[in-house]
């Protein structure tokens, strides 16, 4: 008889790990870079019910602004909430508004991803064409299947290295 329980037992492990789901990442991405398109797309429309959506909405929610004078940090869905609610509703006379990310790098490991991309916007105010492009980073959790924002920094792009002048002695 324990002859035939190493064999058994055996494979019962086998069977049970390969009936485990394959995540497929590629289509983890794509979810996830939907999320970032709908937060944008839910700016540009000034619909804050859809920019809240797209967020965890908890204690944990936090989000950083670097910026060349400084930064602010803001803790928990309270202030970040507060801080999107002045941003999205705020009274702008941008004219065609447009968001895109660029140069993403993705990583996506169990529940949870973060990602580091250009952050664009361009618009035009009485026929002149504005914008800025920063750095975004994101942290993403998978909730009840769904990706939900529960960090995100906002860095003020520097001078790229190369453009520098470097004294050589």
């Amino acid at each position: 008889m324990r002859r035939y329980l190493w064999p058994l037992f055996a494979i019962i492990l086998i069977a049970g790990t390969s009936c485990q789901q394959k995540v497929n990442i590629e289509k983890e991405k794509e979810a996830i870079m939907a999320v970032l398109r709908e937060e944008g797309a839910a700016t540009v429309a000034k619909d804050k019910e859809r920019v809240f959506d797209v967020h965890v909405r908890d204690s944990t929610e936090s989000r950083l602004e670097l910026g060349i004078y400084g930064y602010n940090i803001y803790k928990g869905w309270d202030e970040v909430s507060a801080l999107l609610d002045d941003f999205v509703g705020g009274g702008s006379q941008l004219t065609n508004p447009v968001n895109v990310k660029e140069n993403v790098i993705l990583k996506v490991a169990g529940n949870s991803a973060w990602l580091t991309c250009d952050n664009i916007w361009t618009w035009s105010v009485d026929g002149v064409q504005g914008g800025y492009n920063n750095i975004q980073i994101v942290f993403l959790e998978k909730i009840k299947g769904e990706w939900k924002i529960s960090f995100t920094a906002y860095y003020t792009k520097p001078q790229p290295v190369e453009e520098f002048e470097v004294p050589i002695d």
